[in-house]
């Protein structure tokens, strides 16, 4: 790995006209919600440093020495050298951002850290709740070192309360959130959605909070804890079932895809294997677009379907003439023609189809990745766009350590030498530590 810095800015040098330039953010979360909303940073022109142990790396990262049968995800089926730089889920959540490694419980680590902290303006962690301060590193000791410091303390439950030290993963989270007792087929068992939805919601909420305290910063000058629990965001989600059953006491149940007051509403099949258009007509304008788009202008006047109520009562016709319908046609071609007629409808795309839609492809969604490890890729970017302010162009994912040199000397004014000797001690390095 390069040994100097004379002369660098500490990653691709982010233009000034990008949002987000001149911040720096420490970056401690792994797996998904955390990295999510720090990759968010980089693509608005912050400098993210990814801090990571040699021997508890970002989980992300998959194995040292992964085995053939190793779940995860690497180019062409190849684990290559360093397989803990090329699996799939590293390259794309950390994106745009510096890779350093400190042991934190060692205590020179620890000094390099609060280092760190004192250069940078956001520190954003989503270990177990009390990790940090198990470490002697939690918001009481970086606040002292940095008083203007924002901390994202994403945790499972919160940093408070008699579960405050339960850790989870999204699949977990959709259950005790709640989710899964309202995600399932009608009648049918509660299901979970299979994307672990909370990761990515937590990711785009917690930027979206450390906007909020930056803001706040700007105005009071003093930095703040933000204690986020992925738990409550969840929950969050379902508001409308709450108030509901505060009000009334009805427990909400599972319905599939229909909608308790839009109907129709579901997801139809069409042509091709496991191939679905969405419609939802809300109104009665709508129906009557719907009836139209199918060619059915007689069942405009139907009894069964002459207002939502009576629709709702017979959906399961509705939903048999509909399908009856769209089973011949090609998912963009039902799109098309329900839009055209006014009808909210939209093509239920694969995984793959994304990456060659025309639509997300129009708003500059995706950027091309070149990575040295991992090869050639499409890689999602932000789910906004501003109008003053452009995107970081795509940085690919930093290999271990990578960026060592570059931050302890630049950022804290080490020398090579002094590098060197922590490197030696296994305090840092670009390997991870081989008896993890």
């Amino acid at each position: 790995m390069k040994k100097s810095w004379a002369g660098h800015r500490l990653a691709a040098t982010p233009k000034k006209d990008l949002a987000l330039h001149g911040l720096r953010v420490l970056d401690l979360s792994q797996v998904a919600a955390g990295p999510y909303a720090t990759m968010f940073f980089g693509y608005m022109g912050a400098e993210v440093i990814k801090l990571e142990s040699r021997s508890r790396m970002d989980i992300n990262r998959g194995r040292a020495r992964p085995g053939l049968n190793d779940p995860r995800v690497y180019p062409g089926g190849v684990q290559g050298e360093r397989p803990y730089d090329r699996t799939a889920h590293h390259v794309h959540r950390n994106i745009n951002k510096l890779s350093v490694t400190l042991d934190l419980a060692e205590p020179k680590g620890k000094e390099l850290f609060l280092g760190l902290i004192k250069v940078c303006d956001v520190l954003v962690e989503n270990y177990r709740s009390s990790v940090m301060d198990r470490l002697g590193l939690g918001y009481d000791a970086v606040s002292r070192a940095n008083p203007q410091l924002i901390y994202l303390k994403i945790s499972s439950q919160g940093a408070t309360g008699p579960e405050a030290n339960y850790g989870s993963l999204g699949s977990t989270l959709e259950q005790t959130a709640g989710l899964a007792s309202v995600t399932g087929y009608e009648d049918g068992l509660p299901l979970m959605t299979n994307e672990v939805y909370p990761d990515p919601v937590v990711g785009i909420l917690s930027f979206g909070a450390l906007m909020a305290a930056l803001r706040r910063r700007r105005q009071t000058g003093r930095g703040c804890l933000v204690d986020l629990s992925q738990r409550e965001v969840t929950s969050m989600l379902l508001g409308e079932s709450v108030l509901d059953f505060s009000v009334t006491g009805r427990i909400a149940a599972t319905m599939g895809n229909k909608h308790r007051d839009i109907a129709p509403q579901g997801v139809y099949s069409c042509l091709g294997e496991d191939m679905w258009v969405a419609v939802s007509a809300g109104t009665d304008d709508e129906w009557l677009g719907l009836c139209r788009a199918m060619g059915r202008h007689e069942l405009a006047g139907d009894p069964r379907f002459k207002d939502t109520g009576s629709r709702q009562a017979n959906h399961d016709a509705l939903d048999e003439i509909i399908s009856s319908w769209t089973r011949g046609l090609d998912h963009y071609q039902a799109m098309h023609l329900l839009q055209a007629e006014g009808v909210p409808a939209g093509a239920v795309l694969k995984g793959s189809e994304t990456i060659i839609d025309p639509h997300i492809e129009a708003r500059g969604f995706w950027d091309v990745v070149d990575h040295p490890e991992a090869g050639i890729y499409k890689q999602t970017t932000t789910p906004w766009i501003l109008s003053k302010s452009p995107r970081q162009p795509t940085v690919p994912a930093a290999g271990l350590g990578e960026h060592n040199y570059q931050v302890l000397g630049g950022l804290l004014g080490l020398s090579i030498s002094e590098i060197d000797t922590l490197v030696e001690q296994g305090i840092t390095g670009d390997v991870p530590d081989p008896s993890a």
